[in-house]
């Protein structure tokens, strides 16, 4: 009885010390917190990846799990997020960050998602025909540090009107989204700068004139607005997550080339977007969701250098090494990838590309 009481105690004692030892690695389980927001129609790949089960397919890959940390419009910005060690990645539009990141904001982009959703108008009636016609010209957008300003700012110093502090000939306003299409029709601006869908809304409530579209000018045409990004952090502790999550998000992005009405109805049903499908799968399938690291990087390289003639980054910035920091190859990421929605499969690009055609 001793020999069998003894026994069963050992046995007892083994079975704890292994619920311990797997409860110990169940809590130790790598997380990998990314940002989402609704209501944008062009952070598709991010809920493709989300509600389709990339991300916890490539984090289960590797025995990490992730974490959605939402991005609310009045709440805390995402820079404040990132800083604040809420979010380990995510994505948006990288030129909105760029003065953050020369600031310190800690993140790496690490690979381009998608190109041209910024768009910008005049009334039907104004003789304001071009950019090259902006000289003097009040101009409505999102934001100061916005995207639309910066990439306008850039094809403005194309056209040789002045944009820096010493020579500034346009002036920029910052208008609420909602509020941008009314400013416009009201006259209180001449033009605006706005991102899909709000733009196309506009432009069809209102019968405005579209003078620039980066999705289809020469100069923006193979430059990503939306890029992947992971932050310091998580690349200094976990950089198979990081790897990992961006993974997810290039196939997220080439589904969405591929599935355009697809994603559109995952985004309605799911409550991320509202709006009409048809509406909305007309403009996602107008944009480029062709992932790609190399254009990626070559789109931050061309932005950071330009937007660092203007006076928008400092000129005491070491620009290689800004560029070389805020946009990495990470191991284990392809260039990018393919999605055949026939055979229901990802195909890896490899190599580095100077434009779209595959």
């Amino acid at each position: 009885m001793k020999k069998s009481l003894l026994i069963g105690m050992a046995l007892l004692l083994s079975s704890l010390v292994l619920t311990s030892c797997e409860k110990k690695a169940s809590s130790a389980q790598k997380v990998v917190r990314i940002n989402f927001q609704t209501g944008t129609l062009c952070a598709a790949p991010v809920h493709v990846a989300m509600k389709m089960g990339l991300f916890d397919e490539e984090l289960a890959a590797i025995g990490q799990k992730a974490e959605y940390v939402q991005v609310v419009e009045g709440g805390a910005t995402l820079a404040e997020m990132i800083a604040s060690g809420k979010v380990d990645a995510g994505y948006g539009l990288y030129a909105t960050q760029m003065q953050a990141i020369e600031n310190g904001l800690p993140i790496s982009y690490t690979s381009g998602i998608h190109v041209g959703c910024t768009k910008y108008y005049v009334r039907a009636d104004s003789k304001i025909h071009s950019v090259k016609d902006l000289r003097g010209a009040k101009i409505g957008v999102p934001g100061l540090a916005d995207s639309s300003v910066m990439n306008l700012k850039r094809k403005l110093m194309d056209e040789g009107i002045g944009v820096t502090a010493e020579k500034n000939e346009v002036e920029f306003l910052a208008y609420a989204s909602s509020d941008l299409a009314i400013a416009l029709n009201n006259g209180a601006v001449d033009v605006i700068g706005a991102h899909d869908p709000v733009a196309t809304k506009g432009e069809r409530a209102y019968n405005f004139r579209k003078i620039l579209d980066t999705g289809i000018d020469e100069k923006f045409v193979n430059e990503y607005c939306c890029q992947q990004f992971v932050t310091h952090k998580l690349l200094r502790e976990n950089p198979e997550g990081a790897a990992a999550v961006t993974r997810a998000l290039q196939k997220a992005s080439a589904f969405v080339e591929a599935e355009p009405r697809l994603a559109a109805q995952l985004q309605i049903e799911n409550n991320l977007v509202a709006g009409d499908l048809d509406f909305n799968a007309e403009l996602l399938e107008e944009l480029n969701f062709i992932p790609s690291r190399s254009l990626g990087k070559k789109t931050f390289d061309k932005a950071a250098r330009q937007l660092q003639e203007a006076g928008i980054l400092k000129s005491s910035t070491d620009i290689e090494k800004f560029i070389a920091q805020s946009y990495i190859e990470l191991f284990g990421v392809p260039d990018g990838y393919t999605y055949d929605k026939e055979t229901k499969t990802y195909k890896e690009i490899n190599g580095e590309r100077t434009s779209f055609s595959l």
